[in-house]
């Protein structure tokens, strides 16, 4: 059976990618097998960027970095839209046996931190999308996926597992920055076969309490017990394929989901804005007959066009818990696109995805302090302050946002762990207006000058710190990174600048990109003495180690610099 899926995978790839993979590095006098195992091999990197990032052939076949110098990355692909970068080793296994070595796993990961530490000179090929790479690594929300892909029937055994464990341990503390992927024979076949036979998700959905809409076009709606999604798991991001975007794994408003699921099932179906499915299809099982009870219906072509938060959110929950949430609904209805125009379907997704929006920043409007300051900074500085959704925000000179002021606020606070907040999930500072760290950043003591002049200062350090965007290697990245903490070190070192006259703040203000390149400076070299290998935008939103940065770079009793 191996040799049999092994033929049908190669059949896949030389279909595929036949004329698209780049061998010209491969010597003229190269035996023919010899030049067919590079294709094989290359091929298939190719192959699994374009399934999981799922990219056109003709751009994952420019995403194969292979070579003799390519340490240990053989493919390399960023999606900028969903933000996330394939670091891919593959192996062609010609008789379908074994799995990957030791050895050749720790040469992945070796490649993958010299990446991560931005040291191209290490790669031959790979150094040559110096662009996207650069935009991988300074973007704080990137995520990685490391994926090792061979033809073998066998799993990775355990030794080969443990230093990826180790790794990924090492890497993935607070936040999970990077995941692991292994597809072994199986998975490829599983693959190839379902594309020979065209990939469509049919859905069977219970409804419960089910209702009916006939005119203008037929949809049904009703209640999804939660474990009942469970069973949509198997179409991964196919479920997704007419959404605007797909799953975007653990953000602050998916892990309230999760955290509702787990710890107020109940409460589920209130608290969600439900699922919204499209179908080329639908009909209903006679199951049930004309009952409103419950229905089962069936849903062919199938796509989550608004609610895949919801889903991917679901299903995170549900992993650990074979039996379920009880009492766990959540709203669905199904429309089906039969009887519907040709345009409906890209009409209805882009509206369901951008209609009655309301983020967290919308409910910090309605706390008076925020009018306060409004009209202080008007009055008492001239500046204007928008603090609500569709306020017109004024350019840098004329004032500055709520966005602006939430950071610069958490950063010129004592306590490292508000600028780590700003980093890692800048919205749960203002989750709870009620309470802190929204009340510790904005409260009666805080003044329309004081919060400018954060904002002045935080301009500052920012316009610094763009400026060693021209620099290569790991200060780049701290610079990116380890912004706010950064600003946070500035604001610490530099007297009370709330209270003291304009020309004393002129002066101080002028100190300030000094300061922050010496911070710049301070920090990266502590970074390589307490967290050396870990991946800077980690470090940066792990309030334990910026602790620990920042007692090691600042005294404990600091002397403020004065104007």
């Amino acid at each position: 059976m191996a040799i049999l899926h092994i033929g049908h995978i190669k059949a896949a790839l030389q279909k595929r990618f036949d004329g698209q993979i780049d061998l010209s590095d491969i010597g003229p006098n190269a035996k023919a097998d010899d030049r067919e195992n590079f294709f094989l091999t290359r091929s298939l990197a190719a192959f699994l960027v374009a399934e999981l990032a799922e990219v056109d052939d003709k751009i994952a076949a420019k995403a194969v970095v292979d070579g003799s110098k390519d340490n240990g990355i053989d493919a390399f692909y960023f999606d900028a839209t969903e933000r996330v970068c394939y670091l891919i080793q593959y192996k062609w296994v010609h008789n379908g046996k074994g799995s990957i070595e030791v050895g050749e796993v720790h040469k992945f990961l070796q490649g993958v931190t010299d990446l991560l530490e931005a040291k191209l000179d290490h790669f031959d090929k790979l150094k040559q999308k110096k662009a996207e790479i650069d935009a991988a690594l300074t973007d704080s929300s990137a995520t990685f996926v490391l994926v090792i892909g061979y033809t073998g029937e066998q799993p990775m055994s355990v030794e080969a597992l443990r230093p990826i464990d180790d790794f990924l341990e090492e890497q993935n503390d607070p936040t999970e920055l990077i995941s692991f992927k292994q597809l072994r024979q199986a998975d490829l076949h599983s693959i190839v076969a379902r594309q020979a036979i065209g990939e469509s998700v049919k859905l069977t959905v219970l409804l419960h309490e089910w209702g009916k809409v006939i005119e203008p076009y037929p949809a049904y709606y009703g209640m999804v017990d939660l474990q009942d999604i469970e069973n949509w798991r198997q179409f991964g991001s196919a479920l997704y394929a007419r959404n605007l975007r797909g799953f975007k794994g653990s953000t602050d408003v998916n892990e309230g989901i999760v955290k509702t699921a787990r710890f107020a099932p109940e409460n589920f179906w209130y608290f969600n804005n439900g699922i919204t499915i499209l179908c080329d299809k639908l009909s209903k099982q006679p199951l049930g007959g004309s009952s409103r009870e419950s229905g089962v219906f069936e849903c062919e072509g199938a796509s989550v066009v608004n609610g895949a938060q919801t889903v991917g959110s679901i299903l995170s929950a549900l992993e650990g818990v074979p039996n379920g949430f009880h009492q766990a609904r959540v709203s669905v209805r199904i429309i089906d696109l039969e009887k519907c125009p040709p345009t409906f379907a890209s009409e209805l997704t882009r509206a369901a995805n951008t209609q009655n929006r309301i983020e967290k920043k919308d409910f910090a409007a309605q706390d008076p302090e925020q009018d306060r300051l409004k009209t202080e900074l008007l009055l008492e500085c001239g500046k204007i302050y928008a603090y609500k959704t569709g306020d017109r925000a004024p350019s840098p000179d004329e004032g500055c946002t709520f966005d602006d002021a939430v950071v610069a606020l958490a950063c010129a606070q004592e306590d490292s762990g508000l600028c780590v907040q700003a980093k890692r999930e800048v919205g749960l500072l203002y989750d709870d207006i009620t309470q802190a760290p929204y009340k510790k950043l904005f409260n009666g003591s805080v003044s329309a000058l004081k919060l400018w002049r954060s904002v002045e200062v935080m301009r500052v350090v920012a316009e610094t710190l763009k400026e060693q965007a021209s620099i290569d290697g790991k200060e780049r990245l701290i610079a990116v990174h380890g912004n706010r903490f950064i600003l946070h070190l500035v604001f610490r070192a530099i007297d009370s600048y709330d209270g003291v006259p304009q020309s004393d703040f002129d002066g101080m203000k002028e100190k300030v990109p000094q300061i922050t390149l010496e911070m710049l400076a301070k920090t990266t070299a502590e970074k390589d003495k307490q967290a050396k290998g870990s991946y800077p935008a980690n470090v940066f939103k792990n309030a334990s180690k910026c602790k620990g940065l920042a007692e090691a770079i600042l005294p404990a009793k600091m002397t403020k610099l004065s104007a």
